[in-house]
C-alpha cells in the first residue's frame, strides 16, 4: 500500500468514517457511531463482544497514535476513534434497547466531556495514542457502572 492510501485510511477510520470531520460537536458524532456498531454485534455473546472491543481498542491506540502524527496534535478532535471504543466498552452486556443507547451515550458523553480521575489522569499522562484511547475507556467503565447499577 503507497503512503498516500495509508494515510488516507488512517484519518478515515480515525475520524469514525468521517463522523469527526462534521460541524460543531465531533466527539458526539463519533459517540453516535458506536451504536450501529453495537447493534451489529449484538447477537455475540458478551465475551466475544468484549474481546472484539479490546481488539478494536488496541487497534484504535496505534491509529489515534497515527493520525496524531499526520495532524501534528495528539488528540486532533477529527480524531473520535476513541469516542467509538469507549462507548462500546461501556455497552458490553447492556441489553439492545432504544433505551439503554440513550442512557449510555449520555452518560458516556458526561464522562468524556467532565473526565473525572482517573480518565484525566490518562490523558494527560499516558503518551500520544495510548493517552487519546485511554480516558475514553476509563469513561466507558465508568459508564458500564452506571449502566448496571441503573438500567439492567
Amino acid at each position: 500500500m503507497n503512503e498516500t492510501k495509508k494515510t488516507d485510511w488512517i484519518l478515515f477510520l480515525a475520524s469514525g468514517c468521517g463522523l469527526g470531520v462534521l460541524p460543531k460537536v465531533p466527539g458526539t458524532w463519533g459517540s453516535l457511531g458506536a451504536l450501529p456498531l453495537w447493534f451489529l454485534l449484538a447477537w455475540v455473546s458478551n465475551g466475544w463482544y468484549l474481546l472484539l472491543v479490546l481488539l478494536l481498542s488496541g487497534f484504535a491506540i496505534w491509529i489515534a497514535d497515527e493520525a496524531g502524527k499526520l495532524f501534528g496534535v495528539v488528540d486532533s478532535p477529527v480524531i473520535v476513534i476513541d469516542e467509538i471504543v469507549g462507548l462500546m466498552l461501556a455497552l458490553v452486556g447492556v441489553p439492545l434497547t432504544f433505551g439503554n443507547a440513550l442512557a449510555a451515550f449520555v452518560i458516556f458523553r458526561f464522562f468524556d466531556i467532565i473526565k473525572p480521575f482517573p480518565a484525566n489522569w490518562c490523558e494527560e499522562n499516558l503518551p500520544g495514542g495510548l493517552g487519546v484511547i485511554a480516558d475514553d475507556l476509563v469513561a466507558g467503565v465508568m459508564t458500564w457502572v452506571v449502566m448496571q447499577l441503573f438500567f439492567v
